[in-house]
């Protein structure tokens, strides 16, 4: 290798660890304004960043995702993905499956196929994605596509975690299939965590 290449590659080592320190994080908690209201009860929460006017560019995190179908069950259930990713739909059971969704404008149908056989399908818009099996009517699962990759499912007590935020103003939304949403600018440095604690108000969304 040149001297060149080699002077390069030293300074990206050099520089990398300083672009992970830029990179900041957003932790919280969300809670449930209602008096005796329980939030692991209410299902999966996704808490995201957005950018500030509706729109963010963002890299896709490249990882492999699927939900199963096995026992006439989709595993899991439920999947918080970001817009742009791709899930992958391996049929395990002996039986044919059809995957399938009305969910606009990510609705799409797999087609009927065998164990062993797989279809995956790239979900470009955010929104929800209800998604069934046409054979089997007990089937069903739920998608959650983020309009950016830096997003968290909550924990029991509400509480969560977006890593590797890029410093800068967002507005952070809470989406729950049962629970109204909330939302609150936050601004991300690369220094300190920025803590939001958001309240779920009363009601719900169905």
């Amino acid at each position: 290798m040149s001297r060149s290449r080699l002077a390069l590659a030293a300074l990206l080592l050099a520089l990398a660890p300083l672009a992970l320190a830029r990179a900041g994080e957003v932790r919280g908690r969300v809670a449930i304004g209602v008096a005796g209201a329980a939030l692991e009860s209410a299902g999966p929460l996704v808490v995201y960043l957005e950018g500030v006017d509706g729109t963010l560019a963002y890299p896709l995190p490249g990882r492999a995702l699927e939900i199963h179908q096995k026992d006439a069950n989709f595993s899991p259930p439920f999947l918080a993905i970001a817009a742009g990713e791709t899930v992958v739909m391996p049929n395990e059971d002996v039986i044919f499956h059809n995957v399938f969704s009305y969910s606009t404008p990510n609705d799409f149908d797999l087609g009927l196929y065998p164990r062993g056989d797989s279809r995956s399908k790239t979900f470009q818009y955010p929104g929800v994605v209800r998604i069934y099996c046409s054979i089997h009517e007990s089937m069903n699962a739920t998608i959650f596509v983020a309009p950016s990759s830096w997003f968290a499912v909550a924990g029991a007590t509400g509480e969560f975690v977006i890593r590797d935020v890029p410093p800068g103003k967002y507005r952070l939304r809470t989406w729950n299939r049962r629970l109204p949403p909330a939302s609150e600018l936050v601004e991300v440095g690369a220094n300190a965590p920025a803590v939001a604690n958001l309240v779920l108000a009363a009601g719900a969304a169905h």
